[in-house]
């Protein structure tokens, strides 16, 4: 077997001919950058749509509420007065109540529906059951994708 030699030039691809792809450089390059262009619109362009239709199904409407008051009824119940500010007042909502002790453990929780109305902000009385004497009441948070169970 023989060793190719080092000093041995490579042979050179054959020339192309002549005026065979006069121009192609010109226009290939300027369309290319059309196609790349409209691709870089069509991306940012489903982008924003994608992103739009994902902010509206997960946007929910302003429900805000507030404790106003709680009553300690006894050792095994609590009953507590809220305030629920919405956006869409002709909507149901509904809010999660908990009852806590002094170190904040939770005691009882309760799920509340809060009824359509005329009004922005409706005033809510819930009773919890509790597992032993309740210090203080909070709401976790409130929403309008109400459970089934729920509705009325």
């Amino acid at each position: 077997m023989s060793e190719p030699r080092s000093d041995a030039t490579s042979p050179r691809p054959p020339a192309l001919p002549e005026g065979r792809y006069d121009g192609v450089d010109e226009r290939s390059g300027f369309m290319g950058k059309v196609v790349a262009g409209f691709l870089v619109t069509l991306v940012l362009a489903l982008l924003v749509a994608g992103g739009f239709t994902i902010y509206r199904l997960n946007a929910t409407p302003s429900i805000t509420s507030e404790v106003i008051g709680v009553e300690v009824i006894d050792e095994q119940s609590m009953r507590m007065s809220m305030t629920v500010t919405r956006d869409e007042p002709g909507e149901a909502a509904y809010c999660i109540v908990r009852a806590q002790d002094q170190s904040k453990g939770e005691l009882g929780r309760r799920e509340v529906y809060v009824p359509p109305s005329d009004n922005g902000t409706v005033q809510v009385d819930a009773e919890i059951a509790t597992t032993g004497r309740a210090y203080m009441g909070d709401v976790y948070g409130c929403g309008n994708d109400i459970p089934d169970y729920l509705r009325r």
